[in-house]
């Protein structure tokens, strides 16, 4: 074995046990760096130097924070949190994801949201006055699309 691979077994060797990585770790850490680099940029102007300050500060505990999930033992509090972030972060993600499809599907389909239930439902374009039912509580409307 060559010394990076000895290093590498040692380091596999000390991370048995220990929570490692999933998605909310990887989110603190990206968003850790964000908001450090823009404290950073920040702090040149001096107006708000004490508010880049703590945006600096919010940005580094955030890296920690990812880092002590990183190596944590406790897999249990881990995945609490992990269910916690998923949760939190599954409406922001399905928002993203319905504009992209609308911005996709302009020329082709055009999207409504039923009154009652607020479901998003996709018809075609062009097809004049139609009558849209909605699939989850079946309520009636005529939309021109």
């Amino acid at each position: 074995m060559n010394f990076l691979q000895r290093i590498m077994a040692k380091f596999q060797q000390f991370m048995v046990g220990r929570y490692g990585n999933d998605q909310f770790t990887l989110f603190l850490s990206i968003a850790g760096t964000v908001l450090y680099c823009f404290g950073s940029f920040l702090r040149w102007f001096r107006s708000i130097y004490v508010i880049a300050m703590v945006v600096c500060l919010v940005g580094v505990l955030m890296l920690y924070y990812s880092i002590f999930r990183t190596f944590s033992k406790n897999y249990e509090k881990r995945r609490k949190e992990l269910n916690w972030y998923l949760r939190w972060s599954e409406r922001p993600k399905a928002r993203i994801k319905l504009l992209m499809s609308q911005i996709r599907d302009r020329k082709t389909h055009r999207y409504f949201k039923c009154k009652s239930c607020k479901t998003v439902m996709r018809v075609p374009k062009g097809r004049g006055k139609i009558e849209i039912t909605c699939p989850k509580c079946r309520m009636k409307t005529i939309k021109k699309s």
